[in-house]
């Protein structure tokens, strides 16, 4: 089930974060374009998904399902939680970065129709990073 996240969860959302990032930094400063979603399974957080929605456009900040619960077609689940509300709030697209080596997630994305835009040379410290865009024409 998605819900909303709240305070109580963001000590096991920042073990998740810190699974790709390599600091401590608090992610959770939230201001009026942001948004975040936990997925429970049995009371359980297994995933989050963080996006932020700017006016007329959506972007994708992270996405993360652990792995035990990967296969399961939350993070799909998630995708269409973002991709509605994104409609929903009259965004002309939706974007992301994603590192080149995160193969799973690109595939994601382009099953929900993201196209590769263009690559940041050298803009994770392991490797590229993809911008992916998702055009919302005529919102759909």
């Amino acid at each position: 089930m998605i819900r909303k996240a709240i305070k109580s969860d963001y000590p096991l959302l920042s073990k998740y974060y810190a699974e790709f990032l390599d600091n401590d930094v608090e992610l959770f400063e939230t201001d009026p374009f942001s948004r975040l979603f936990v997925y429970e399974d049995d009371f359980k957080i297994v995933g989050f998904v963080n996006y932020s929605i700017i006016y007329d456009r959506a972007e994708i900040n992270y996405i993360y399902v652990d792995k035990d619960y990967r296969g399961k077609h939350i993070a799909s689940e998630f995708m269409e939680l973002l991709i509605t509300d994104a409609i929903d709030s009259g965004c002309h697209n939706i974007s992301l970065e994603v590192s080149e080596k995160n193969k799973e997630g690109i595939a994601l994305y382009e099953k929900y129709g993201f196209v590769k835009k263009a690559i940041r040379k050298n803009y994770y410290p392991n490797g590229d990073g993809i911008l992916m865009v998702r055009e919302l024409i005529n919102n759909e």
